[in-house]
């Protein structure tokens, strides 16, 4: 049982390992995206606010992004999420493709900036949606449980030879 236990360490340590290294580079990319400039675009400062009426619509912050013309931003259809910054005045207007996000002014609608979000394309990759939207849904879930067996296993490999060692050195001294 030791070495079939050993045998599915290895492969599943193999197997895992590969995918750990995978995520946690991307992990490690995504816990610091708000200190690595690259990562994520910083958030402009909107025209600051005296009330509240001052906003524009969400209908038109994405008027103001589908006016850049950008190939990944022609329709709504085209837009994953619209986030507002109210401590920064600031529509985000992020593309389904492409990774691309447009800042908004919150009062003017003018466009502030345009730039990739390469925390999005981490993240995607990090969660295997980038490949496949199976590989998320299926391989996952089994990467999971090859890690938690692995963690299993490694224990159970660890403490074997400890408690053979115990039991050999308790029969010696009764002997």
């Amino acid at each position: 049982m030791y070495h079939f236990l050993r045998a599915l360490h290895r492969w599943a340590g193999l197997i895992g390992s590969l995918f750990l290294v995978l995520i946690a580079g991307t992990g490690f990319l995504l816990a610091t995206k708000d200190t690595l400039g690259w990562v994520k675009p910083r958030t402009h400062q909107g025209t600051p606010l005296v009330r509240h009426d001052e906003i524009i619509t969400v209908g038109r912050a994405v008027e103001s992004a589908i006016a850049l013309g950008i190939e990944e931003v022609q329709t709504i259809h085209d837009i994953e999420r619209v986030d507002y910054r109210p401590d920064k005045n600031v529509f985000k207007i992020v593309s389904h493709r492409g990774y691309h996000e447009v800042q908004v002014d919150g009062s003017t609608g003018e466009v502030l900036s345009v730039a990739k979000r390469w925390d999005q394309l981490t993240e995607d990759v990090h969660d295997l949606r980038f490949f496949a939207t199976w590989l998320r849904d299926w391989w996952l879930p089994v990467i999971a449980a090859l890690l938690f067996t692995l963690g299993l296993t490694g224990v159970t490999i660890f403490f074997v030879p400890v408690v053979r060692r115990m039991r050999y050195r308790r029969r010696r001294a009764r002997g």
